[in-house]
């Protein structure tokens, strides 16, 4: 049986929806340490180690990271449709969906610390990072529906959802800032800081995965529909190349009814322009304060480390999501970082014009307002999608959510894949050169575009589309108790106006063409 901690029905199955403890919040936040943590781990640090210590040019260096990516977008898809269907076999009603493959990664993440060893041949460092992302992938293929998993109670997954944020949000703020102190120790012209704290984080990383995989459970095959193979009435049959290329046929099929989902086609445009450009920013913050506001590594490091003003806030953000909902809190959210974007183009543009003790409180001021809001930004798109396969279930009456973490995980990686691509063309267009010790006019201007710009636009389009979004702890009541009134043998013709009316606008789909064997 796995450690997965859910209880047994009445064939030992795993699972069960039981009431989340302070504890277990905690031990299913804690694998967001790896889930946020290796981000900001990578993106900050990854391209600068390289090209400074490896002998890569940051052409190399990024395009590896963004090819990376691409493929790991592929990985993202098989394994969200694996990881859904692993009830039909033997070995995940043994261990479970999401258990097993918890499993699997937490001691397979210990290959990072290839990553961050100077010497080896570039085609060793890409092979490496590859399997990295891979793994990253498989994940969060099994680790974002575990709160739909777990509960099924708003407050409870909005619980769940920020208990994993504040860990998250903690493990992005102490890895700069353990960073800049090991910098300061070993020095930054040396690779020993970076490799002392990098290869320390892959160690923690894999333990919080780990603890994440023992305190977490999820639903019975019976609850997430598969109870047919879990009673040996339906077995998985043998299959030919016609059957794989059937089944293959039938997997795309599955992602692309993903986008049928009206409320999950504006989640996902949310979702992955907040994180691509979260990316741009993690690969160009570093060399935008060195180079354009002339500081060092270490300083950089610092200011990552104001994200720290979060903390506090998160609690916050989950009462204002359930009180005014997710779309007046985006409005709040993307105003705030457009403020702090243009907070910190005024800083490079003082730099070097403010006495130097006035320009530091002016930075730091700005990186605080900055990484408040920033850290808003990637908690909204998580506490929203458990929610998003509530809405899936009414019409295909299945839980389908490591299918849409993977849609979702795809549609990142390949945004992810070609924006870094693109940082890295832009950056050596205007002659960027990280070897140098400071660049010239137009390679500082190039990268204030880039790491600004983008994320400036980006906001913009958000703050359109998010306006739209109809999700709510109203909306998402109204199509649970339709999805319990249907499968206890009510009839769709009976259902009230207002609730077909929801579930319109949520699916978009007409009701009449919902939970189809009604």
């Amino acid at each position: 049986m796995g450690r997965t901690n859910g209880r047994k029905d009445d064939r030992g199955n795993i699972g069960g929806l039981r009431k989340i403890t302070m504890r277990e919040a905690v031990g299913f936040g804690i694998g967001d340490c790896y889930g946020g943590g290796q981000l900001v781990l990578i993106s900050t640090y990854l391209a600068l180690f390289w090209s400074w210590f490896c002998g890569m040019s940051i052409v190399t260096a990024q395009g590896i990271i963004g090819v990376s990516a691409l493929v790991s977008a592929v990985g993202a898809l098989v394994f969200g449709v694996l990881d859904d269907n692993l009830y039909r076999y033997s070995i995940g009603r043994r261990f479970g969906r999401r258990g097993f493959m918890l499993m699997l990664i937490a001691p397979a993440l210990l290959v990072g610390v290839l990553l961050w060893v100077p010497g080896l041949p570039v085609w060793a460092y890409a092979l490496v990072y590859v399997l990295w992302v891979m793994l990253a992938q498989a994940f969060q293929a099994s680790y974002n529906p575990l709160p739909g998993e777990m509960t099924r109670d708003y407050g409870q997954r909005t619980k769940l959802s920020t208990t994993r944020m504040v860990i998250s949000t903690a493990a992005g703020t102490l890895i700069p800032l353990l960073g800049s102190l090991s910098l300061r120790v070993f020095g930054e012209d040396r690779p020993t800081g970076y490799m002392v704290f990098a290869i320390g984080a892959v160690a923690v990383f894999a333990c919080a995965v780990g603890v994440t995989w023992r305190t977490t459970w999820e639903m019975t095959p019976e609850q997430a529909g598969f109870g047919a193979w879990a009673s040996g009435r339906r077995r998985e049959p043998r299959l030919g190349v016609r059957g794989w290329m059937r089944r293959v046929g039938r997997v795309l099929g599955e992602y692309a009814s993903t986008l049928r989902i009206k409320e999950f086609r504006k989640h996902v445009t949310i979702y992955l322009l907040v994180q691509v450009s979260m990316d741009v920013f993690g690969q160009t913050f570093v060399f935008f304060v060195i180079y354009d506001w002339n500081r060092t590594a270490a300083f950089a490091s610092l200011l990552l480390g104001c994200a720290v003003v979060s903390l506090p806030l998160m609690p916050l953000f989950g009462w204002l999501l359930t009180r005014i909902g997710p779309r007046r809190l985006y409005a709040a959210n993307f105003a705030g970082m457009l403020v702090g974007l243009a907070w910190l183009g005024a800083a490079w543009a003082l730099a070097g014009r403010l006495p130097g003790a006035a320009w530091t409180v002016f930075a730091v001021a700005g990186s605080l307002w900055f990484f408040a809001f920033k850290s808003l930004c990637g908690y909204l798109p998580w506490a929203v999608f458990p929610f998003i396969a509530d809405v899936d279930q009414i019409v295909t009456e299945r839980y389908r959510s490591a299918t849409f973490s993977g849609v979702q995980a795809g549609f990142r990686q390949l945004g992810s894949g070609v924006a870094t691509i693109c940082v890295g063309l832009v950056l050596g267009a205007v002659g960027f050169d990280s070897t140098r010790a400071t660049q010239p006019p137009a390679a500082r201007a190039g990268l204030a575009a880039v790491l600004l710009g983008w994320f400036a636009f980006a906001m913009v389009v958000c703050w359109v589309v998010s306006q739209h979004l109809n999700i709510s702890k109203r909306t998402d009541s109204t199509v649970l108790q339709e999805i319990d009134r249907l499968r206890n043998g009510g009839r769709k013709a009976d259902v009230r106006p207002e609730v077909r009316d929801t579930v319109e606008h949520l699916t978009g789909v007409d009701y009449d063409r919902c939970w189809p064997d009604a």
